[in-house]
């Protein structure tokens, strides 16, 4: 976890994930990329005869637009100045998420945020998740920072999706204080059964207690929170989408419980 992408935006959570970025950086003595996404604006590629002031209120508007984020990169970079971690900056016009998904190419993790219910977020966690290879930290709201340290759970089911974030997250399991591979429902047989996830975690020198969860009524995602407080752990891996995002959408599924409501940090991949 050497090269970390942090996703720079003026939103309630900035602070809660930008945290979250040092404190990996420090764990791992990494370095902090920070990309600042700037969409193109709805009237850039429009007629500017088509606005009452025309060509003059665009340029105008864009003006103002790129000073913001000016103001916003000196105000950030003057406070990581303070910061023990090496740092660097890029700013790029474009729909946050393809910029995301484009500059985490050689990145190790990708820091964002979940947004609080109502939320519209410049760049959706979930967009990001189906489509970049790199594994995504989402820091719930009003969470501030990331202890690798702590308890983590994590969230076992027979799908490469799991096993990929499994892979992912073996760096940041290897500093947790202790790792609970955690499986609900558990269906008989199968090739990926947690045993072997287990078995994995203990070659890397990570030893894993293993917990069957039934549901008893309610959802996978309630059990899976419900073992998150019964553990007092402090992040959660998981695998994203086994079934496809637009299932999810259309019936409700665990991942998208928990982008909507996570009760604490995940470490996700797809």
């Amino acid at each position: 976890m050497k090269s970390i992408l942090l996703h720079v935006a003026p939103d309630e959570g900035f602070q809660g994930r930008k945290q979250a970025a040092l404190d990996v950086a420090r764990a791992f003595g990494g370095h902090v990329r920070c990309l600042q996404p700037r969409r193109i604006p709805a009237y850039f590629g429009a007629d500017a005869a088509g606005f009452g002031a025309g060509a003059a209120l665009v340029a105008e508007l864009i003006e103002q637009e790129t000073a913001a984020a000016r103001e916003i990169r000196a105000r950030i970079e003057a406070d990581l100045a303070n910061e023990d971690v090496p740092f660097s900056w890029e700013d790029a016009v474009g729909e946050p998420a393809d910029l995301l998904i484009e500059g985490s190419i050689l990145m190790d993790l990708i820091v964002m945020s979940l947004s609080p219910p109502g939320a519209t977020p410049q760049a959706s966690v979930a967009e990001v998740l189906v489509r970049a290879e790199t594994p995504v930290l989402a820091i719930p709201p009003g969470q501030v920072g990331f202890d690798c340290t702590g308890p983590a759970v994590v969230a076992w089911k027979q799908s490469m999706e799991s096993a990929k974030a499994l892979r992912a997250a073996v760096p940041l399991l290897a500093r947790a204080s202790a790792v609970t591979v955690v499986v609900v429902d558990p269906p008989e047989g199968g090739d990926l059964p947690p045993t072997e996830a287990a078995q994995y975690l203990a070659r890397h020198g990570i030893s894993a207690d293993l917990q069957d969860r039934r549901t008893g009524g309610q959802g996978v995602a309630a059990t899976l929170a419900q073992a998150v407080r019964d553990l007092d752990a402090g992040w959660m891996v998981m695998g994203a989408y086994s079934r496809s995002r637009t299932i999810e959408f259309l019936l409700g599924g665990v991942t998208r419980d928990f982008l909507d409501s996570s009760p604490v940090p995940l470490v996700m991949a797809h």
